[in-house]
């Protein structure tokens, strides 16, 4: 009888944390939105976003009504167990996995249609509510564009929201300080890391994660922004070992994501500017490559190819020697590979940050 008691109330426990997590208002995005075109980040994005969009969300899922501004509308629903979403929008047919990261929900949705491409977003509240920002990735081919997109709750929207089809105008009202204020860390900043994982180009590959923290802090206007210990998580994006006769070995590091210490997030795609020990980095591609032979490739073959030669020669078969010698001098240079990169766990490694990081004043608290 105690036992059963004991799970009943563990049971029950289980049952109102549950209730707690659907309950949090930093997870609700319900409401009726507007897009505030002067605060969003558009130019990038190919596909301009609706002006209106309505989102009424239940334990399962998330229900959307985009309204663009001739009136047209489309709906459609994100699950929020991981499993897939698909629906159409326009022309084009999406299929959509949604998952909680802390507040934030990431929404990755391929698009299929008279050209397929991959959306990467995550929708996140301010801190009181009053706005939902996007930050929208898209990603076609070796293409990359990224933006923002705000949306104001109804009633709380700037000069730049007009009214949804139907309704008359709204005297405009400039955005609230403190959910328009904050710090924008620019593109071309170089942040020191502190790789967590070893990598190299023997055992990497493709695909592979990497985890590295900040070693110092980002400060913009006075303010620390990204503070020391926020962490880094990259993708090993090509990892080739050494040829044998010629070539030296090759590491493209991706890094994807930037968590501040308070799980505040941002998706990143910047690439490598230096690596301690790890070979020549190349800083436009981002690529590192193993350091070369300073004898040089066809020296080391000559060298063998001899030096078999005359082993054959002291053995008493100068003809016969010679060329079984420098058969062996070759072979032992074809069956070694030439110098790889190798990055162990410790080694740092600078980030350089391809477009602006924008954190609001919120967010940094």
């Amino acid at each position: 009888m105690f036992r059963s008691f004991r799970v009943i109330s563990v049971a029950c426990a289980l049952g109102a944390l549950l209730s707690l997590r659907a309950a949090d208002p930093g997870r609700d995005f319900s409401g009726r939105w507007v897009l505030d075109p002067e605060a969003s980040s558009l130019r990038a994005l190919a596909v301009q976003p609706d002006p209106f969009l309505e989102v009424t969300q239940d334990g399962a899922a998330l229900h959307c009504i985009a309204t663009a501004a001739d009136g047209a509308s489309w709906r459609w629903r994100y699950a929020l167990d991981r499993s897939e979403s698909k629906y159409r929008v326009r022309n084009e047919t999406m299929n959509s996995i949604a998952k909680w990261e802390g507040s934030a929900l990431l929404i990755n949705t391929l698009v299929s249609g008279a050209r397929d491409y991959t959306v990467m977003d995550r929708w996140q509240l301010s801190g009181d509510r009053s706005a939902l920002k996007i930050v929208r990735h898209i990603m076609n081919g070796t293409a990359d564009r990224e933006g923002l997109l705000v949306y104001r709750r109804e009633g709380q929207g700037s000069a730049a929201a007009a009214p949804p089809p139907g309704e008359p105008q709204a005297l405009a009202r400039r955005p609230s300080p403190s959910v328009a204020a904050g710090f924008t860390v620019p593109a071309g900043t170089r942040i020191p890391l502190v790789l967590l994982n070893g990598v190299d180009t023997k055992h990497s590959h493709e695909g592979d994660r990497i985890y590295l923290q900040t070693s110092v802090p980002v400060a913009r206007d006075g303010r620390i922004v990204i503070p020391r210990g926020s962490s880094v998580a990259g993708t090993v994006a090509e990892a080739q070992q050494p040829g044998r006769v010629k070539g030296k070995g090759e590491l493209f590091l991706r890094f994807d994501s930037l968590t501040l210490p308070n799980g505040v997030t941002r998706d990143l795609r910047s690439r490598v500017g230096s690596a301690d020990g790890g070979g020549t980095v190349d800083r436009k591609e981002g690529k590192i490559e193993g350091e070369s032979d300073p004898k040089g490739d066809a020296t080391k073959v000559a060298i063998g190819a001899g030096g078999g030669a005359a082993a054959g020669t002291l053995a008493g078969h100068t003809g016969m020697g010679a060329g079984i010698g420098a058969a062996a001098g070759l072979a032992a240079v074809l069956l070694k590979r030439g110098p790889g990169v190798v990055l162990p766990k410790g080694t740092s490694i600078e980030m350089i940050l391809d477009r602006d990081l924008f954190f609001g004043a919120d967010e940094l608290r």
